[in-house]
């Protein structure tokens, strides 16, 4: 039974190392270069002692998290971890460099004078670093306690991974079949062997949208804080996304395409969140570039409409990021208007059509745009309708016929992007009970691919950083049902753009136009 009993320990996914708070604070400097406290932490390079901060030259940068040292530039950075340091025959370093063994006050002087245990000179690729006694004593600590630091959901034999999902109310159906379309990728990587030779587990953290963002926001935490998780991959949570996303980054969590229509690629994204798809705020942003082509040279007046007040927040961020683009694209005359419901008649179409406007980005519902619609058949004003199709589904197909080669959707990925075997595995997913879910399933399984992929390239020094790392090196990956997804150290969007579609009021159908408009 013991025997048993240790196979079984060894087998389960390891959790956090509890680290004391000085051990967590040396951490920190070891990652970050940021002290706890609030201290000043400076490392000198060179013989001139150039000062710079801590944080453009952590020493996991060189040594790595693991702290085994990672080869750059023809340098070596040796390993650091304290069982290796205190060997009790000290070391023998590749040029010839030989010393004892490391204690505490050894240690405290190579970090700051650069000066081995025998007094010889460090690498000079080394920087001496310059903190308070309480900093050094903290990341001395840490390092003690590095080689067993493991992040949480990386054991031996086995990576856990989870998802949050609706599970109960309408949603409820979506939630299963993004579950089990995680499931079946999952399983299909671990009946070959699994990632590196672990086996990759799901844990799936339900809650009821009944409750509003609290209950989302509560699972969240129950998943980054009970259940042991490397990284979250998709998910659905639309009543608490930046909630969510916030717990992520404060936690340090990545999530892998989280189902959202508010993807956005801002000036600072959240390092964290890696989305798959351009929502809204990009789709809006594709619309202005398709204005851009389609308008020509004399950039004329065109207008950017978003519901007023909170719930149309989001959508506000959308019409800003939209104004943004189409300025940087020479528009100068470019109206704005966040609207109330009874604000979408004739007076608004008539004033915009006497400013001369032939072109208006719509941020609103099915509901908003016939309204809109409607008045600029009242006003005989017949511009052209930009709209994200992540917000409008019936409406756009029932404007008045006078509008018929003005209207245009945004679509972040359209059905010329699947591949046959993409198809073919859509209907391998069926078969797992994923049917009447199609655009939710296509983004868990495209989110799932992800990321195994950037899991076999992380290899099997697994950590959450290194997974980050790994996933900003995709470029151009194919998974079969989406755009090829591109990522990388200020890019969390994959598929950064849209493409724009015209509505065939007679035919009641969709063509493309314009291709793929990239909002890099």
């Amino acid at each position: 039974m013991a025997l048993l009993a240790a196979l079984a320990a060894l087998a389960a996914p390891a959790a956090a190392v509890d680290l004391t708070p000085q051990e967590r604070a040396g951490k920190r400097i070891y990652l970050q270069g940021e002290s706890a406290s609030g201290g000043e932490i400076s490392a000198l390079i060179g013989r001139d002692d150039l000062a710079l901060p801590a944080t453009s030259m952590p020493c996991g940068s060189c040594h790595g998290e693991d702290g085994l040292g990672r080869a750059e530039g023809g340098a070596r950075p040796p390993t650091i971890i304290w069982s290796e340091l205190v060997k009790p025959y000290g070391h023998v370093h590749p040029g010839g460099r030989k010393h004892p063994r490391y204690d505490a006050s050894s240690f405290a002087r190579s970090v700051k004078e650069g000066l081995d245990p025998a007094g010889n000179a460090l690498d000079p690729t080394m920087p001496r670093y310059r903190m308070s006694a309480g900093d050094l004593a903290s990341l001395a600590a840490y390092l003690r306690r590095l080689e067993e630091d493991r992040d949480p959901g990386v054991g031996e034999t086995e990576l856990r991974v989870g998802t949050l999902l609706p599970a109960a109310g309408p949603a409820a159906g979506a939630g299963r079949a993004m579950s089990a379309a995680l499931e079946a990728r999952l399983a299909e990587v671990n009946a070959t062997g699994g990632v590196n030779g672990r086996r990759v587990k799901l844990v799936v953290e339900g809650y009821d949208p009944a409750g509003g963002a609290a209950a989302a926001v509560a699972g969240a935490r129950r998943l980054l804080e009970r259940g042991q998780v490397l990284a979250v991959v998709s998910g659905f949570f639309p009543s608490a996304e930046q909630e969510v996303f916030a717990l992520a980054a404060k936690a340090e969590v990545p999530i892998v395409g989280p189902f959202t229509l508010f993807a956005s690629q801002p000036e600072s994204p959240n390092p964290w969140v890696f989305h798959l798809l351009s929502g809204v705020r990009e789709q809006a942003r594709a619309l202005a570039e398709f204005a851009a082509g389609r308008l020509g040279p004399e950039r004329p007046p065109v207008a950017v409409l978003s519901p007023a007040g909170p719930p149309g927040a989001g959508l506000a961020d959308a019409a800003s990021a939209a104004k943004v683009q189409l300025a940087r694209r020479g528009f100068a005359a470019i109206e704005s208007v966040a609207y109330g419901p009874a604000q979408l008649g004739p007076s608004l179409a008539r004033d915009l059509a006497a400013k001369g406007v032939r072109a208006v980005i719509f941020l609103g519902d099915d509901a908003d745009v016939a309204r809109l619609a409607e008045a600029a058949r009242v006003a005989a004003w017949t511009p052209d309708l930009l709209l994200p199709g992540a917000l409008v589904a019936r409406a756009a197909l029932e404007v008045p016929p006078a509008l018929e080669g003005h209207v245009f959707l945004a679509y972040p990925t359209l059905p010329t992007d699947e591949k046959p075997d993409g198809r073919a595995r859509l209907a391998t997913l069926a078969a797992h009970g994923t049917s009447g879910h199609r655009a939710v399933v296509i983004q868990a399984d495209g989110a799932a691919a992800v990321l195994l992929e950037a899991l076999r390239r992380t290899g099997r020094r697994v950590s959450r950083r290194a997974l980050v790392a790994s996933l900003e090196a995709l470029y151009e990956l194919d998974v079969g049902l989406l755009p090829p997804l591109t990522f990388g150290p200020s890019r969390r969007v994959g598929a950064l753009g849209a493409y724009v579609v015209a509505v065939d009021l007679k035919e009641r159908t969709f063509r493309p136009v314009g291709g793929w408009q990239g909002v890099e």
